[in-house]
């Protein structure tokens, strides 16, 4: 009941604020477009970079420096840590970048959202910035008519500085009003206490306004305009970052589970980085005020202060807790355990990556190779022969010595656990395609294709499980010694399937390969084709016999013949299919 009502209590009681105050609408409506702003600088970049800014953060990460500065710059760059976080998290869901590599892109995107303090203490609130503003919204909007996704995005790009502009125009107008009618600064509490309250209203600040940059916003307007001293601004800025990990593990509630230990990782930073700058607040403000001649900053201007605090601040953070990066990811991993993923469970298709072309196309790609990895168990099991006793080509014959009978029923593998998977993948191909190319499409299509073939995989070895369970113990030595040969060829080929995929070689010889397995192919079935009719002129088995073993020769040649197919579909490095793709070439 109390949460029912705790909405609409606060609804009415900012709408009663906003009617009585004009300060209070006014500051209101800059904070409303200041958002707004944001949301569209978001949304703007993730049309105008058109998957760049995804490839940036996929190359420039293979130390943990490197991802803090490409964590700094992209963020800066797009004024979104937010953005970054959720890429980041649909990168350590497809298994992109490591969990260490995306705390550390966390760690530099927190110090890259500091900048958006040096933009609205240094042009926000030295200029008429409202007067950019209105160009900006305008061209905005005409860019965002076009047909070109480009052009969308550079038109959400403009609208949302010139929201941002605005919004910022707003929050100082009514802060210097605000000032003449009630002097916040007045109602300072000193010492510790005081900076203890001031964290925690910037801390609530953010978690309600769901955006430390709008909180940063607000601080060094309302400093500007006198409205809270300085000392007590630090305190908010300390408070904005703590808010901004409540925002983050909100946020990761509904990811898997290494984005809530993203979220845990930004957690630790933010909260360590706090404790440490509330113990060392009047030497760190001190240390600002030495160095802040260094950057051309007045002794008077707070505004400017507040934001090199504000670096600094996270700077420290990131010079402390680097070295125990790795530390944190371990004790992330600890604390939030990997689930028992059942076989019908996808584990790659998330959601958040639906809407960004590169992503979704390597979600759907591992998910169907998800899904020919339980396939391949499957069958095998169905062949009794358990996937750890077959590592190489050597093992195939000890495995294969004293087979017990089959008893692993493919039709329920398929129905309760398979048949899931795949509908899951073919779903969210579907829902993935509308954002996607033409190019794109044809690479998805070929995904497509491989999960429909390993699914006939599953459906053709069941077809031939029944004869191979009263063959492979039919007193018939020779119709025996044949289904052994069935079971051993498509053993191996399964085996050679799952080395393709984990050698570590190149493209060329790897599609070299599995010509030659295919070309080997054509030339065992023609040679047991007529091994089965000698055997049937002679008399060794009956004709019954011969016609189930030609019929389920031909299924086995089948099999392997599509399990290569896959294998050059799937296992061929991803950046030739997709200049397969590109050129509209067939796998």
């Amino acid at each position: 009941m109390i949460k029912k009502l705790t909405l609409p209590l606060i609804l009415l009681l900012l709408a009663y604020f906003i009617i009585s105050s004009e300060n209070v609408k006014v500051i209101a409506t800059g904070i409303a477009i200041f958002i707004i702003g944001m949301h569209f600088m978001e949304s703007g970049f993730k049309l105008f970079s058109g998957g760049a800014l995804e490839k940036v953060l996929e190359k420039f990460t293979s130390t943990n420096l490197k991802s803090i500065l490409t964590g700094f710059i992209t963020t800066s760059i797009v004024q979104s840590s937010s953005l970054i976080s959720v890429i980041v998290i649909s990168f350590l869901t497809v298994e992109l970048i490591s969990l260490t590599q995306g705390m550390a892109i966390v760690f530099g995107a927190n110090l890259g959202s500091t900048t958006t303090a040096w933009i609205v203490s240094a042009f926000g609130l030295k200029i008429k910035i409202s007067l950019y503003a209105m160009p900006m919204i305008i061209f905005g909007v005409i860019f965002r008519f076009s047909n070109n996704s480009k052009y969308v995005g550079l038109g959400d790009i403009l609208l949302g500085l010139g929201f941002i502009f605005l919004g910022i125009s707003y929050m100082k107008d009514g802060f210097e009003t605000l000032k003449e009618a009630i002097n916040l600064a007045s109602y300072s509490v000193g010492g510790f206490t005081g900076i203890l309250i001031y964290i925690a209203i910037g801390a609530i600040a953010t978690v309600v306004i769901q955006s430390s940059s709008a909180t940063m916003a607000i601080i060094i307007t309302a400093l500007s305009g006198a409205n809270i001293i300085y000392i007590d601004a630090i305190a908010l800025a300390i408070g904005a970052n703590i808010g901004t990990t409540v925002t983050a593990i909100i946020g990761s509630l509904t990811s898997n589970e290494n984005g809530k230990r993203l979220a845990f990782g930004h957690f630790i930073f933010n909260i360590i980085t706090a404790i440490v700058a509330v113990i060392f607040i009047h030497i760190l403000k001190d240390f600002v005020d030495f160095i802040s001649p260094f950057f051309s900053i007045a002794n008077d201007n707070y505004s400017m202060k507040l934001a090199l605090f504000h670096t600094i601040f996270n700077l420290l953070g990131i010079i402390l807790l680097f070295p125990f990066i790795a530390y944190i990811v371990s004790l992330s991993t600890k604390v939030i355990k990997d689930k028992v993923k059942k076989s019908s469970k996808p584990i790659y298709l998330d959601e958040s990556n639906i809407k960004i072309p590169y992503n979704a196309m390597v979600s759907i790609q591992k998910e169907v190779i998800h899904l020919y990895d339980n396939a391949q168990k499957a069958i095998l099991h169905a062949l009794s022969i358990h996937t750890s006793d077959l590592k190489e080509e050597k093992d195939i014959d000890s495995v294969l010595i004293a087979p017990d009978k089959m008893d692993t029923n493919l039709d329920d593998i398929y129905h309760n656990d398979l048949k899931s998977l795949y509908g899951e993948i073919v779903d969210y191909l579907l829902k993935s395609q509308s954002n996607m190319n033409p190019n794109q499409l044809f690479y998805v299509g070929q995904l497509r294709l491989s999960s429909n073939i390993i699914i006939k995989i599953l459906k053709d070895t069941r077809d031939i499980q029944k004869n191979m369970n009263i063959y492979l113990y039919s007193k018939n030595e020779y119709i025996k010694t044949e289904y052994l040969a069935l079971k051993k060829e498509l053993a191996l080929n399964i085996l050679r399937t799952n080395q393709l995929k984990s050698k570590d070689i190149d493209d060329i010889e790897t599609s070299t390969q599995i010509q030659v397995y295919k070309d080997n192919l054509e030339v065992l079935e023609n040679e047991n084709n007529k091994k089965i009719d000698e055997l049937i002129r002679n008399n060794k088995i009956t004709s019954k016999m011969g016609i189930s073993l030609m019929n389920d020769t031909g299924s086995v040649m089948n099999i392997s013949k599509n399990l290569f197919r896959i294998a050059n579909i799937l296992f061929v490095n991803d950046a030739k299919l997709r200049t397969l793709g590109e050129n509209n070439e067939a796998v």
